[in-house]
């Protein structure tokens, strides 16, 4: 047991939110390799001797605590272990708040405990972070951060032993790996003049800017890169200091690094976000706060923050000097390792970009666990991960992932029986159709990884899932939209399916929605195909499905037309989009006689469209009718993803309006819109699973109009699936 003998600890004053703590241990040991283990409520950064061992605290429970394993190489004599914690103590879309505490221990190379955390620990508050109060950058990211290198060395007391899990796991994916410096250019320059109040964000963003030509600041004739050995000094002798705009090229995310010279004691604002259009970084965005601010002394001064991952492509200073001289401003990209075989080839170079940037909106949107975007919120949803495993088991050969994204979903269970929105957290409201999807990534995980002992492990929450979406069915037979505080009847962003402009029923009156409908048959489905796989009875969820399509197919389906309509309200059938016939025909509602019907006007452009995200289940609808459709999904994927390559996309975006939609808030990076990953594996290459651990007994590709296509995916065991000129092949 490597806790033993150590106990939780925490400091003895009064703990507040936003709360960053110092603590020291000195101990004595040989000149070797050795382990250090830890554990803390919040996130974390070790020091031995001075110089960083590891940050980041895995992302779980209070009843889930996870530990790190990191590697430490011990001075001979006595050594000095550091850690700094920080705990937000306030829920948010990705953190759930428990006991306040760390515990630690220090293991040599034989395995010889050399210390371990008691209360001959001692601890501080952090002498340069700013405790308490302070702006959320999101109410899905929480606090953002102040930080003062000028303060004062702090005063150590002993801490005190607290309460805490005893049974802790190790960390169920890899470590993220620091790379060095992302390269940044200057964009623009100037002086400012400061808004005079609120966040930093605001004092930011309505601050006066007045741009200098290049020379003028910098005396540069050619635009300055970063990093910078010997550094650019820049200048303006008006207003309150001196602004710049750093470019990183692309979409990145990983942890602030700031390199700057000054002549005095200043004040520094740091900007972050992915919109210039506005002729400045847009960091105050609808109440969210993309800011931060240092206070740095006289002189060179190298600051990272190891607390707080930024998601990102351009950076802004406003320094309040009017010279400084900077050696960089901008990030160390943190990224969760993956194999590298996994490949894709074809030879039309718009889709084989598509590919690649999918691949990199991937990796972007995967760091302790799946996140739906690294700017704005770094959240596990289900419905964005079953997209970003979906992709990955092609394009990463990722399956570790997938396993730990999925315990943490299922560890947000509630009493209702749905799901908690985000994993690991407390949200207020939560979306049922968000949790059907739990079941449909679990049957997945399950097909391409064949792991037996995991689905087992999850059966009985997505038994009890399932059971709570059977509970939700009334006596007309079909399920009506749950009317009650924290229920967000959410399907896509979409008019009338975004849960807020959807018909509203009057009081007593009852909306059934074919969406949801659609998810509880698919899930129930999805159920029985894994209970049979399993070596178990799925009759029961298999005849129940059958029992909710044939109920929803004649509720919602307008023979007139040949679609389906969006909802139900006093017998009245309301809405047309492309999600519903989607999902209709994805759920097996849809009968065969219909199907032809459904598809056309799926396919119309004459319905309310689908978004990016959701795309994944229209291609999959059509992809019943190959031969009529295959090359229709492959030139949608050509005209929206390629429209967002020619608008400048590094990473592919939230939805197809970009930056613009949501009030300006639109992420430009996204995991859920790497759709086009499994429509090139799955149907161009025509490499789709037949049973459990990714077997494919033979390929089956589309009429997808591409040329000169290869592919290599790795399994779950090492081994790789390999497609060149229409042959399958296998092996390690």
């Amino acid at each position: 047991m490597v806790f033993e003998g150590a106990d939780w600890i925490w400091h003895s004053w009064k703990t507040v939110e936003n709360e960053y703590t110092l603590f020291r241990r000195e101990f004595t040991a040989p000149r070797g390799a050795g382990k250090l283990y830890l554990s803390v409520d919040g996130q974390y950064s070790a020091a031995l001797n001075g110089e960083p061992v590891g940050e980041g605290q895995y992302a779980d429970y209070p009843e889930y605590k996870v530990y790190d394993a990191l590697d430490v190489s011990f001075a001979e004599g006595i050594n000095t272990l550091e850690i700094a914690v920080w705990r937000p103590g306030v829920d948010c879309s990705v953190y759930r708040a428990g006991m306040p505490g760390l515990i630690f221990s220090v293991l040599s190379e034989s395995g010889a405990r050399l210390c371990a955390s008691d209360e001959n620990t001692l601890c501080a508050p952090h002498p340069n972070y700013r405790s308490g109060p302070i702006d959320f950058i999101t109410h899905q990211l929480g606090f953002t951060f102040a930080y003062d290198a000028c303060a004062d060395a702090p005063a150590f007391v002993p801490s005190v032993r607290t309460e805490g899990p005893q049974d802790l796991c190790l960390r169920p994916v890899p470590k993220l790996m620091r790379l060095p410096r992302a390269k940044c250019s200057l964009v623009t320059g100037g002086f400012f003049t400061d808004a005079g109040k609120g966040t930093y964000a605001e004092r930011m963003q309505y601050a006066a800017l007045s741009y200098l030509p290049l020379h003028e600041l910098t005396g540069l004739r050619s635009r300055p890169a970063f990093p910078s050995d010997s550094g650019v000094t820049f200048r303006a002798d008006r207003g309150d200091g001196v602004y710049v705009l750093l470019d990183l090229g692309q979409e990145d995310a990983g942890l602030t690094d700031i390199d700057i010279e000054l002549p005095e004691e200043a004040e520094v604002l740091i900007g972050w976000g992915e919109h210039t259009k506005d002729l400045r970084l847009r960091t105050y965005v609808g109440r969210r706060n993309f800011a931060a601010r240092l206070r740095l002394p006289k002189g060179r001064t190298r600051f990272v923050n190891p607390m707080r991952r930024l998601g990102l492509r351009y950076m802004a200073l406003y320094v309040y000097a009017h010279s400084f001289r900077l050696y960089y401003a901008g990030i160390q990209p943190t990224v969760y390792p993956v194999s590298e075989v996994p490949k894709f080839h074809v030879s039309d170079r718009l889709h084989q970009m598509i590919y690649e940037t999918s691949v990199r909106t991937l990796r972007t949107c995967m760091h302790e666990h799946y996140e739906d975007c690294p700017w704005r919120e770094q959240a596990l949803y289900t419905m964005d991960s079953r997209n970003q495993m979906l992709c990955g088991y092609y394009a990463l050969g990722e399956y570790d992932m997938p396993k730990a994204s999925i315990r943490l979903l299922a560890l947000g269970l509630r009493e209702d029986r749905l799901l908690e929105l985000c994993a690991p957290a407390r949200v207020p409201v939560t979306i049922p159709s968000f949790t059907a999807m739990f079941i449909v990534q679990l049957e997945e995980y399950y097909l391409y990884s064949g792991d037996r002992d995991f689905a087992l492990e999850m059966l009985p929450t997505a038994r009890t899932v399932a059971d709570g979406l059977l509970s939700g069915i009334d006596h007309t037979g079909l399920v009506p939209a749950r009317d009650r505080e924290g229920i967000w009847n959410f399907y896509e962003w979409t008019e009338g399916l975004d849960g807020q402009t959807a018909p509203t029923p009057a009081q007593g009156q009852k909306r059934y929605d074919a969406p949801m409908a659609a998810f509880t048959v698919l899930a129930l489905r999805r159920l029985a195909q894994l209970e049979k796989w399993l070596g178990l009875d799925g009759t029961n969820d298999e005849s129940a499905a059958e029992a909710l399509a044939k109920r929803a197919h004649a509720a919602f389906y307008d023979a007139e037309r040949s679609y389906y309509r969006s909802y139900l309200l006093n017998e009245e059938r309301l809405g047309a989009d492309e999600l519903t016939q989607a999902l209709m025909v994805c759920a097996g509602i849809c009968p065969e006689e219909n199907l032809d019907g459904v598809l056309r006007a799926l396919s119309s452009q004459k319905l309310k469209p689908i978004t990016l995200s959701y795309s994944i289940f229209q291609f999959d609808a059509l992809m019943k009718r190959p031969k009529q459709y295959g090359r229709w999904v492959f030139e949608r994927i050509a005209r929206d993803w390629g429209h967002m390559l020619r608008s400048g996309a590094t990473t592919f975006w939230e939805t197809i309006l970009g930056d613009a939609d949501f009030d300006d808030a639109g992420s430009l990076c996204h995991g859920w819109s790497a759709v086009p990953v499994y429509c090139y594996f799955a149907y161009a290459l025509g490499l789709r699973p037949e049973q459990p651990g990714f077997v494919c007994g033979r390929l089956d590709p589309v009429d997808s109009g591409l040329y000169e296509l290869r592919g290599c995916c790795v399994k779950r065991d090492g081994s790789a699936v390999a497609i060149e000129d229409g042959r399958l092949s296998e092996g390690r």
